[in-house]
């Protein structure tokens, strides 16, 4: 046999491999609308299980499709993916950011382009910000979509405003400027001008709206002792001091400061207004009075028009191997669709709507802030876990922090001393869990 034809008959065995191989996985072609009658039987990774999925999708999409018979995987968008993938096989994947590019660049979701931008769909009902990211990182293309996301806003109560003669906080400022409105609040009337839950979730809003880091993971230092965490902690040691702002753990009292009327302003997620304002009025009913509004997250001075605070909350995608295409796809249509949408906007939520016309808002108040001051890129970038820093770090590097801040608080040190200190026992922690973490990776 000759040398060339040796190698044509090698070319003939290779494509018939390939061949072969590819007819073995399943069709990916699926259409924007299927039979509402199709019979199938799907798998769905959902953070609360069963009962929690069947209220909140479940039961609505069993209507529509009585013939898709949906399982459920307990498992959240921070869970181990590849351990999910591989033992699990779920057909529609719940994920975080980070796991939604990750198996988008190992070619493990399904492009979903096509179907997503039917006219039908009504993806120009969503919000544009978000839909553009997850294009811009889909090379194009969408792989996924969520159904909510979240965002900070700064909640204030309007009547102590008005009673002080104090202007309302407006959309865009800096935090020094809302502590200057803090500060003008009578504390000898027992009125705080700013509330917050944990001291620890304060000083990491400020530090993410000045672009800082308390730990830089290329040379493994922690970069808390300069002049930019001098400002910041001079700032919070002196409207601690001076009673403008209140912090009290979570679990002190039923209610906080901002619900009863004693604090005149909060920062927190969207989820405060479902977990604690709406939630005191249905406890309190005509008891409860707060005249309440929200304006934008602080920003920092060289940046007026984002605060790195937005989050996904969970991406909706359609595994690439699913043997159950169109199924999967018609379950992730309906989570994102505005008929679901609709029926969530009568009722209070934990999270921000994708589709910006159907937010829950009954009392009229400034809800589209939430829309507003999203800066993805930054967020995520600036909120993603270096996976170099032992995940035990940050907890006990905020303990430390919260320690000495509170010192310096007291009077019992300097700002410089306290800086200082953290930035000796947080080197030395963090050398000491690098040591642990590379020994238990060495087993």
């Amino acid at each position: 046999m000759s040398k060339r034809l040796t190698t044509w008959l090698l070319v003939i065995l290779l494509t018939s491999i390939v061949l072969t191989a590819c007819s073995s996985t399943p069709k990916q072609t699926i259409q924007y609308e299927g039979d509402s009658q199709m019979q199938a039987t799907i798998t769905v990774m959902y953070s609360g299980g069963l009962n929690f999925f069947n209220k909140d999708y479940g039961d609505l999409f069993r209507a529509k499709y009585p013939n898709i018979e949906v399982k459920v995987v307990t498992a959240s968008p921070w869970s181990n993916i590849d351990k999910v993938l591989e033992e699990q096989k779920p057909d529609v994947l719940l994920l975080s950011y980070e796991d939604y590019v990750k198996l988008m660049d190992e070619g493990k979701l399904l492009d979903l382009n096509n179907v997503i931008t039917d006219d039908a769909f009504n993806l120009e009902g969503m919000n544009q910000e978000i839909i553009g990211f997850l294009r811009q990182s889909g090379g194009g293309k969408l792989y996924g979509l969520p159904p909510y996301f979240g965002n900070h806003g700064l909640f204030y109560n309007k009547d102590l405003f008005d009673k002080y003669n104090i202007p309302y906080p407006q959309d865009g400022m800096t935090w020094e400027e809302v502590f200057q409105l803090a500060k003008r609040f009578p504390v000898e009337d027992g009125i705080s001008g700013f509330y917050k839950n944990y001291l620890g979730a304060l000083r990491y809003n400020m530090e993410a709206s000045h672009g800082l880091k308390t730990v830089n993971p290329k040379e493994m230092k922690v970069t808390i002792n300069t002049e930019s965490y001098k400002k910041l902690f001079e700032t919070l040691v002196d409207v601690h001091q001076s009673k403008t702002l209140e912090i009290k753990d979570y679990g002190e009292d039923v209610y906080d400061s901002f619900i009863t009327g004693k604090s005149a302003m909060t920062l927190e997620y969207y989820y405060y207004l479902n977990n604690n304002i709406y939630w005191a009025k249905t406890e309190r009913g005509d008891d409860f009075h707060l005249n309440w509004d929200v304006v934008t997250t602080p920003v920092s001075e060289s940046n007026r028009e984002a605060a790195p605070m937005f989050m996904f909350y969970s991406i909706y995608a359609v595994n690439a191997n699913t043997s159950e295409a169109q199924a999967a796809w018609e379950l992730v249509k309906f989570i994102n669709s505005e008929e679901v949408a609709k029926m969530k906007s009568r009722t209070t939520t934990h999270a921000i709507p994708t589709r910006t016309d159907y937010m829950y808002n009954p009392e009229g108040k400034r809800m589209e802030i939430f829309y507003k001051n999203i800066n993805m890129d930054w967020s995520l970038n600036y909120n993603r876990q270096d996976k170099r820093i032992p995940n035990k770090f940050n907890s006990t590097f905020t303990n430390i922090m919260n320690s000495e801040f509170m010192a310096a608080s007291r009077g019992e040190k300097s700002v410089d001393e306290a800086l200082q200190s953290i930035q000796e026992r947080g080197q030395k922690e963090l050398d000491k869990q690098l040591a642990e973490k590379s020994v238990e990776e060495g087993k």
